[in-house]
């Protein structure tokens, strides 16, 4: 009865464990796209250089910017990787940041790209129905996350507990 029990937990926690498995490295697949560990890293690393950032907070970003600078480019408020790197460019002017632009992700480029858009998308009169249109859009978004980072619920990456684990009282 004990073995079996061991059994059952060990099962249990390598199910659990295994969110994103058949995606060695993954931070989260989204429909069937995988952003790789490495790449929410490095991007919250380069972040960290401007602003304060956490992994879930960058992964989270880099699950729904696509859909938000589609809709972006749909308005025509559209932001591209260059732009980004030309607003990074004056960000570490400003600041007298020593960043070396050439070698900053494609990962930070799209947040920087999202945090534009999102920026410009603020100013529109009609905020209500672009939201809606973001909500559905990012519901529909078929999203694994890798359970070291939480899960992905109501467009957020939040932290849990795997049920198996019980909280202290």
């Amino acid at each position: 009865m004990r073995k079996s029990a061991i059994v059952a937990i060990v099962l249990a926690a390598a199910l659990t464990l295994g969110g994103c498995a058949s995606h060695p490295g993954a931070a989260a697949v989204v429909d069937g796209r995988t952003i790789s560990t490495s790449t929410v890293d490095r991007a919250t690393r380069e972040l960290n250089e401007l602003f304060t950032v956490d992994p879930r907070g960058v992964l989270t970003m880099l699950i729904v910017a696509p859909v938000y600078l589609d809709e972006a480019s749909g308005l025509g408020i559209g932001k591209s990787r260059e732009e980004a790197r030309d607003y990074l460019a004056d960000v570490a002017q400003v600041n007298d940041l020593d960043l070396d632009l050439d070698t900053v992700s494609d990962a930070t480029l799209d947040i920087l790209a999202f945090d534009m858009a999102v920026q410009e998308m603020r100013l529109l009169i009609d905020t209500e129905d672009l939201g809606e249109r973001l909500r559905t859009r990012i519901d529909a978004l078929d999203v694994e996350v890798n359970p070291r980072f939480g899960s992905f619920e109501g467009s957020v990456v939040s932290a849990t507990t795997p049920e198996w684990i019980v909280q202290a009282p």
